[in-house]
């Protein structure tokens, strides 16, 4: 048994990385201390900042790099092209383009952008074609995937509590690892800003359960610290 946690352990060490949008008003927020995050992963620019009719814009340059991707601006400062959309209505601002966090978010196909009424603005990007597919887990949250994309049962699935990235799981039968069974390159945070684990849990389920009826692990990397996962209802 501890020779099957320990392959658990390493294979999801070698898988792991390192749009409703509430309104925001200027009285609301400041531009001073505004946060924005991606999957939990900070945009940080000096540009970044809230409009006098209260639209977050947001560094190009920052949100496009969390990405690993580039932008065109046109001539007249008045437009960009990034990930194959064109966005309207630039504010240069710090001598570089910021744009609608709304639009931005549209343009890496995220699942929603949020504000948590502290300053902070959300956008869960999770890759593309991935939906909600259950409602909340006590102590876990939402689970998230891409059906369509013959993920499930292994995974990757992913956690969302409050509109917020929480955990990544897999699922690994048990008898895969009696017979050797390798899993590799496994989809995941490819393609999408990831934060750094906090936590890992490996638990045994004896008899499966609904989604995965046969006896297997679930592997859960934690985003949040176990105090934070334990208030989850």
């Amino acid at each position: 048994m501890k020779k099957i946690m320990l392959l658990a352990v390493s294979l999801f060490i070698l898988m792991c990385g390192s749009v409703s949008a509430h309104g925001i008003t200027a009285s609301e927020k400041k531009s001073d201390g505004l946060t924005i995050m991606v999957n939990g992963v900070e945009v940080k620019s000096a540009a970044n900042h809230v409009t006098t009719d209260g639209k977050t814009y947001v560094s190009v340059r920052a949100f496009a790099d969390l990405f690993d991707r580039t932008y065109t601006l046109s001539n007249g400062n008045k437009e960009v092209v990034f990930n194959d959309k064109k966005i309207s209505n630039i504010f240069m601002k710090q001598d570089e383009p910021t744009a609608w966090i709304r639009d931005l978010a549209d343009a890496v196909h995220a699942q929603q952008v949020s504000w948590d009424g502290k300053q902070e603005v959300y956008v869960l990007a999770l890759p593309e074609g991935t939906i909600k597919i259950t409602e909340s887990v006590p102590a876990m949250g939402e689970h998230w995937s891409n059906p369509q994309a013959g993920d499930l049962p292994t995974g990757p699935i992913f956690g969302v509590h409050d509109g917020k990235l929480v955990f990544l799981e897999y699922m690994i039968a048990q008898d895969d690892f009696i017979k050797g069974v390798n899993h590799t390159n496994l989809a995941g945070m490819k393609g999408v800003p990831s934060p750094a684990v906090v936590q890992v849990d490996i638990e045994f389920q004896k008899h499966g359960h609904e989604g995965f009826e046969v006896p297997h692990y679930d592997i859960h990397a934690y985003f949040i610290t176990d105090e934070e996962q334990q208030k989850i209802k």
